[in-house]
């Protein structure tokens, strides 16, 4: 399971086992600490480009020097999953991904300026 934190948790298991989790990276761990750091307040995410199972957490954000804004983490890592796939059709003739794809990926119309910020942090990391 790949999971991922807008905060730092440390996930400790009747066995003994202890996870740490650092804020907005993420990772992957078994079901059982997934679904104890899901009730401490983690996303899954799916393999599936952007696509994030519900909770009733808002989705984590991180925070880029990026025109000081803040960069959505399920934007980003959708973006670097279209690239990872390099699908030609996914992207226009500037190599920048196409707004419905963006779109499709995260469920939701992306702002022009919020995909382009976006596409830099994904391109930079």
């Amino acid at each position: 399971m790949r999971i991922v934190s807008g905060k730092d948790l440390r996930i400790a298991t009747l066995s003994g086992a202890v996870v740490l989790l650092k804020a907005n990276e993420p990772r992957d761990v078994s079901n059982t600490i997934g679904s104890i750091a899901m009730q401490m307040g983690a996303k899954q995410i799916n393999d599936i480009i952007g696509v994030v199972e519900p909770t009733p957490i808002e989705i984590a954000v991180i925070e880029e020097e990026v025109d000081d804004s803040i960069i959505d983490i399920k934007l980003v890592a959708a973006l670097e999953r279209l690239i990872e796939l390099g699908n030609p059709e996914d992207f226009k003739s500037d190599g920048t991904p196409k707004a419905a794809v963006v779109n499709r990926a995260i469920g939701r119309t992306v702002r022009s300026d919020e995909r382009e910020r976006a596409w830099e942090v994904a391109l930079n990391s």
